[in-house]
This record gives C-alpha cells, sequence and structure tokens, in this order.
C-alpha cells in the first residue's frame, strides 16, 4: 500500500470527502463541493472540519444564517481552539448580530488572555452599542496588560468625554499631562477642560505656560479664542481671530479649514461680516500656493450679498493664479455684462479665448464686444471659434446669436454673401428669429433683390411683434422697393404711431422712408416735412438734402 494510500487509511473517512469538497469548492465546482461535505457530515455528524467546511460554503452563498449555524456546532465541538470560535464572532458581527459576538469574546477573552485582538474587538463593539462603561472596563484590561501608555489614556480620556464624566476625564488629561510635560497638546486640553468647567483663571494660568514655551501654538491659539469667547472678551476674541488667521507658521489646509468654520459661523448666527472680510482682506495679501481661500472668500462675499466692486477684486486674484479658472472668470464676464461695460468684458473674455478654454460664452461676449467697438473682423472671427466649443443642443439660442451677430459683423465689413450665409445658418436653427428675419430683409431690400424673399421674411417678423416701429419700417421700405406705395403708406404711418413723438438720432432714417414714401404718393408738403424732420435728428446725407432742396424724390 501506497504512502497516501496508507495515510488516508488512518485518517478519519469523513475527512477524505471534506478534502475533496474544498478542493472543488476552490476550483469553483460549488454543487460537487456541497454533495461531497454533506456526505462528509453524514459519515461524521461531529466533524469540525466538515462543520467549518459547510459554514463556508454557506457564507459564500451569501447565506450567514446557515453560516451561522454550522459555525456554532463547530464552536460547541471545539470549545478551545481559537480558530474555529474566531470565525464566528466574524460572522455575527457580519449579521448585525453584536450581543451573540459580545458574548463570546467575553468568554473568549477568559480561555485566551494573551490575545489583545479580542480586547480589541470588544472595545470596538462596545464603542458601536454605545456601553461606554464596558469600554472604559476593556481599556482597565488592556492597561493591566501593557502597562500606562498615552494611546490608552487618550482613548479613555475620550470615552469619559463620550460618556459626560468630566472628572475622570480630566483626570485622565492631567495624568497624560504629568506624563508627558514635553508635549503641550495635553496642557492645553488640560486648560479646555477648565474653560469647559467654567474654572476660567486655572484655564489661563495652564494655557499661559504653554504659551511662555511656544507662544506661536497653534492649538493653543485656537484655545485662546475659545477661552475669549467664552468669558465675553470680545476685543481680545477679534484680535485673537486676526492672529490666528494670519498666523504665518499655520499651513494652507489648517488656515483653509480654520477660514471655512469662520464662514459657516457667520452665515449660520448672522456675526459681523465686516471683520470676517477685513480678515480675508489680511489673509489674502499674504502669498497664496492655491486659490482655495480666494475662492472661499469669493463665494462667501457673493453669499452675503456683497456689490460686485467688493468682490471682484478676489475674483481677479483668482485668475491671476489660475487663468482658467471659469468660475471666477464667469463671475466678473456677469459683473461686465450687467455694467454694459465693453472694455472690461473685453479684458475679462480675451484671456479665456487665448487659453482656448471649453466654454463658449466668452467666445459669444467678446464677439459682441468687438462688435461694438467696431472690429468687427475680429468678431468674426471669434464667433467661428466660439462654435467649435459648442456641445450640444443646450447651447441652441447661443449658436443662433452667434449666427446673428456674424451676420451683422459680415455686413459691416460689407460682406453680404457671408452675411446673408450666417442668417441662413441661424434661421435653420430658430426659423423665427424675428430679428435676424427683420436684418435679413431689410438689407435684401437696400440691394433690391429677392424682394418677395424680403417680403416673406418681413412679415413673419411682425407676426409676433406686430408694434415693433423698426420691423413695421422694414416691412414698409420692402413694399417701397415693390412700388406698392399706397401698402407701404400703410405700415409706414403704424411705424410712425409706434414711434411716438420722443425722437432722436437713431430714427432720422425711418423719418427719411416716410417722406420717401408720401413723396411717392403724391403728398409732397407732408414729405418734404418728414425730410427735413430727419435732416433735423442727424446729419443729412447728400441725397436727402438733395430731396429737400429740389423738394422730389431721389433714390440712393
Amino acid at each position: 500500500m501506497g504512502t497516501a494510500l496508507a495515510s488516508y487509511a488512518q485518517a478519519d473517512k469523513s475527512d477524505i470527502f471534506v478534502l475533496e469538497g474544498h478542493r472543488q469548492m476552490t476550483l469553483g465546482n460549488h454543487s460537487d463541493a456541497f454533495e461531497l461535505i454533506r456526505h462528509a457530515l453524514e459519515l461524521n455528524p461531529k466533524s469540525v472540519a466538515a462543520l467549518e467546511e459547510m459554514g463556508e460554503f454557506w457564507h459564500f452563498m451569501h447565506n450567514d444564517s446557515m453560516a451561522i449555524v454550522y459555525m456554532s456546532k463547530a464552536a460547541e465541538y471545539a470549545p478551545n481552539d481559537y480558530w474555529v470560535q474566531q470565525p464566528l464572532v466574524e460572522l455575527y458581527v457580519n449579521s448585525g448580530k453584536y450581543d451573540e459576538a459580545i458574548h463570546l469574546l467575553e468568554e473568549m477573552s477568559v480561555k485566551y488572555p494573551a490575545k489583545e485582538d479580542i480586547l480589541m474587538m470588544l472595545e470596538s463593539l462596545y464603542q458601536q452599542k454605545g456601553d461606554f462603561k464596558s469600554v472604559i472596563g476593556v481599556l482597565d484590561k488592556l492597561e493591566l496588560k501593557e502597562g500606562k501608555s498615552e494611546q490608552l489614556s487618550r482613548e479613555k480620556f475620550r470615552t469619559y468625554m463620550q460618556m459626560g464624566d468630566e472628572e475622570h476625564a480630566f483626570a485622565e488629561i492631567s495624568a497624560l499631562a504629568d506624563e508627558y510635560p514635553n508635549d503641550l497638546r495635553y496642557r492645553v486640553l488640560l486648560g479646555d477642560m477648565h474653560v469647559g468647567q467654567q474654572h476660567f483663571d486655572e484655564a489661563l494660568k495652564v494655557y499661559k505656560s504653554v504659551e511662555a514655551e511656544d507662544p506661536t501654538n497653534i492649538s493653543l491659539m485656537a484655545s485662546m479664542l475659545n477661552y475669549y469667547a467664552a468669558t465675553h472678551q470680545d476685543s481680545l476674541y477679534r484680535l485673537q481671530l486676526d492672529a490666528i488667521s494670519t498666523n504665518e507658521k499655520l499651513d494652507g489646509a489648517t488656515r483653509l479649514r480654520f477660514l471655512n468654520s469662520l464662514v459657516m459661523e457667520h452665515l449660520q448666527s448672522g456675526k459681523d461680516h465686516e471683520h470676517l472680510m477685513s480678515i480675508f482682506d489680511k489673509v489674502l495679501q499674504m502669498p497664496q500656493s492655491d486659490i482655495q481661500i480666494a475662492e472661499l472668500c469669493a463665494r462667501y462675499l457673493i453669499t452675503i450679498d456683497q456689490p460686485a466692486e467688493r468682490v471682484k477684486p478676489v475674483l481677479n486674484q483668482i485668475i491671476d493664479i489660475d487663468p482658467e479658472n471659469t468660475m471666477a472668470r464667469s463671475q466678473l464676464l456677469q459683473y461686465a455684462t450687467e455694467a454694459d461695460d465693453t472694455l472690461e468684458i473685453i479684458r475679462v473674455c480675451r484671456p479665456a479665448v487665448d487659453l482656448d478654454v471649453d466654454d463658449p460664452v466668452f467666445y459669444y461676449y467678446l464677439g459682441i464686444a468687438y462688435y461694438q467697438t467696431d472690429s468687427a473682423q475680429r468678431a468674426v472671427e471669434t464667433f467661428k471659434r466660439g462654435f467649435t466649443h459648442v456641445k450640444d443642443a443646450t447651447n441652441l439660442q447661443l449658436v443662433t446669436n452667434m449666427y446673428a451677430l456674424m451676420g451683422d459683423s459680415y455686413h459691416k465689413l460689407g460682406d453680404m454673401q457671408h452675411a446673408y450665409e450666417s442668417y441662413d445658418s441661424c434661421l435653420v436653427y430658430r426659423p423665427d428669429e424675428a430679428l435676424v428675419l427683420n436684418n435679413y430683409a431689410y438689407y435684401l431690400s437696400l440691394e433690391r433683390k429677392q424682394l418677395d424673399k424680403a417680403e416673406e421674411m418681413s412679415r413673419r417678423s411682425l407676426e409676433k411683434n406686430a408694434d415693433n416701429h423698426t420691423y413695421l419700417d422694414t416691412y414698409a421700405w420692402i413694399l417701397f422697393q415693390q412700388k406698392r406705395y399706397t401698402e407701404a403708406k400703410e405700415y409706414i404711418d403704424k411705424a410712425l404711431s409706434a414711434m411716438g413723438s420722443n425722437l432722436n438720432a437713431d430714427d432720422a432714417n425711418i423719418i427719411e422712408h416716410a417722406g420717401d414714401i408720401y413723396a411717392k404718393c403724391k403728398l409732397m408738403e407732408q414729405a418734404l416735412n418728414y425730410w427735413q424732420l430727419s435732416a433735423s435728428l442727424a446729419e443729412p446725407s447728400p441725397v436727402l438734402l438733395k430731396k429737400i432742396s429740389k423738394r422730389k424724390y431721389y433714390a440712393y
């Protein structure tokens, strides 16, 4: 008989099936594994190995209730085997059966006193249950085993604080302060405990002892802030806020957390915003490695409705550090558009376009600004670049506006072919865009071409804008070009009525059209009056002057 067969012959027959079942589980043949382990249990219902394997099988199948049944039996038949008991504890915890897990761990802590992990698991479960008295009991046991340590004393301090037992918490922190006199954290905590108990004189003595050794200690400065608040020393509290915020030893992350807490406190309680704003002013005068504090300041200022002139320097500081920061640049753009400040729009948008940022809004407003400053060619180029950054239909209105303005820009350049192509592109997206329909129609009428198309577009612009004097004038002028003078007079009269009596230079062209139409209707005295009124509103053209002097209509 071979060595392997001799070994199997000496073993419990069920173990053979357990081993093969384990192998099949490893191979992923779960049905075969289950049958093999079940057969092993039929051969030996008290086989700890088979019970463990069956427990593992049910755990793998996400049925921890069945797993607990088998693992409990295994633990019952091997009461002194730590490695059989420990998986059952984990199953209890995973199933939320904390009481069962605690009961088993307490038994195990007696059986296996050398294993500290049992006590540590017990502490964790007691913490989860909120059984702080038992937590202290476990920590005391650990202290007996390991001796007093900083970590255990701190844990006991925290637990006593959770229990509301300030007396014992105070004793623990006092012991730590005595044990580690060079660690100023514990003395600061001791002072904090005195403040909590309203022993302000004792607290101040402790804080002063720390200050004598490390006057720039950040923990001390924060505790002194709390001390001044508790003792209602408002002026010192404010000075302490300034001192902490501008402390050069404070790292950026800590300063940001501190300022963020101040912002939340001020927003929730309505505290003095002027003082916090002055703190931000001082902090932002310090060298900044990133934009986080400036962003926090900007959001705070906007939240408390500070005017644009108060927020803009902070936003400019952000884009000086991070030129691609679209949040700050977008807010600056909003302020510029609200103020109708064309030069500021260019200042804000041009760097974004130069950096090829992905937001088409910057290209749109820069194009408008160029158009308004008679840089029509640059406007066209900017709009073209803007189209490459339009990603989806959510920017449909932006697209139509850019095509419309690009058409107007081409018109300024005298490139009417590209102007009409731009208007056509706009109308593909928005067939009823009234302003584009009007401008397109008017420019066609000036060239005396495609007048039927111009008349149809102008009529569509009037369908929802029947009282718009500019649109009425366009329609009247197209009818004039079609020699439909009586109809033209009807619409120019509507335009004049819509304009009212408060006229300016922008109205001069419409008034001249009225004169031309009245002249063709053989109402020369009224035509002359309109021509003269037009000449008085704006610098008259030579053709208009000729009409007036000759009392006759002349075409341009």
